[in-house]
């Protein structure tokens, strides 16, 4: 990427949260949180905010504390057509941070539209930081909010806590603040059992414990977590979508184990073994999606390498019988879904 002023960084991603406590490390390491703000807010009149930018860049600095500036939530980088006259204004800015040599300028926004000539003229204006999570930055953002309360987490409880939370870096945080103060003092890493213990199921509707428990065969376990599940929700049918979405990965993976296009060793799969499966089946470059295992993600896949290796395909298949049956029932007896789900969890264990 060419950069032609190294005193401008742009930060962009998806994650607003992100976005800001990036450009806030950058911004702080710069100044010590002494420089200048401008935030654009889409209430407030864009031009009087963007003319005030210019108006400061333009200015000669005479204190060393002024010579920084971050041009905060810049959200008229997400807008694919912005009327002439505030384009031109966007223009001049970019103007102003050119040549304002004296300063060094701190850009963000989680609003980006990149196909615009605006987002492209701000790439190769400065240093360009994308803070989208996938799933090596999820686990690395994760373990820095650990270390920044003083703990490391193990990559378990990283997959545990992100499965719980879904992609939200607010969440993480919040909880990997929780789980710390409960482990301070105690042990200096949080673990699988702690996040299993305190963190609630925010992006599942509670079903990850009662689906683990399922084809993991405990069933003392499982009619706890059931319980559990219950006590929070009073309809099945998102616990069994998530248990048929789980077995159809567990059923693919399976299937290329058995037919020797994934080896197996130390519990875990090779990665190309993986890349050449989906070319040999014309299924590379998929949208992310359940209902094909080439679209998941290889570290959250290499996670349930244990459990496909406890089951055998023939088994998979007939969980996915008693799940579709266990829904049938569910229709003809809404009433006593905790039963049906309790029932169908001993079917399942005596498969096992």
């Amino acid at each position: 990427m060419q950069n032609n002023n190294k005193s401008v960084t742009f930060v962009y991603g998806s994650d607003d949260f992100l976005v800001d406590r990036r450009a806030r490390v950058i911004f702080n390491s710069l100044c010590d949180d002494q420089g200048e703000i401008f935030v654009f807010d889409e209430a407030n009149d864009l031009s009087r905010d963007i003319g005030n930018a210019i108006s400061f860049l333009d200015t000669l600095s005479l204190f060393p504390e002024n010579q920084t500036v971050w041009l905060r939530t810049a959200y008229f980088l997400g807008e694919s057509s912005l009327p002439t006259d505030q384009k031109d204004l966007v223009l001049s800015l970019f103007e102003s941070i050119k040549s304002a040599h004296d300063k060094k300028v701190i850009i963000s926004t989680a609003k980006v539209d990149r196909r615009t000539k605006i987002f492209k003229d701000l790439t190769q204006l400065a240093t360009a930081e994308n803070v989208d999570i996938d799933s090596d930055a999820g686990m690395s953002t994760v373990e820095q909010f650990a270390s920044d309360n003083g703990m490391a987490i193990d990559s378990d409880a990283v997959q545990l806590l992100q499965s719980k939370c879904g992609n939200n870096a607010r969440l993480w945080e919040q909880e990997i603040n929780k789980l710390s103060a409960y482990a301070f003092g105690r042990k200096s890493t949080i673990c699988r059992d702690d996040v299993l213990s305190l963190t609630d199921d925010y992006d599942t509707g509670n079903f990850f414990e009662p689906m683990e428990k399922f084809f993991e065969g405990d069933l003392d376990e499982t009619f706890k977590s059931i319980d559990k599940y219950f006590f929070h929700n009073t309809d099945a049918r998102a616990l069994l979508s998530a248990l048929q979405s789980r077995n159809r990965t567990l059923i693919q993976l399976r299937t290329l184990i058995d037919l020797g296009h994934l080896k197996i060793f130390s519990h875990n799969f090779s990665k190309n073994d993986f890349i050449y499966a989906s070319k040999f089946f014309h299924m590379e470059n998929l949208s992310k999606t359940t209902f094909s295992v080439f679209s998941q993600n290889t570290w959250y896949l290499s996670k349930l390498i244990p459990l496909v290796l406890k089951h055998k395909l023939s088994k998979l298949l007939g969980f996915q019988v008693l799940f579709t049956s266990a829904f049938d029932e569910i229709i003809q007896h809404y009433q006593d879904q905790k039963s049906i789900i309790k029932g169908l969890a001993v079917k399942c264990a005596c498969r096992l």
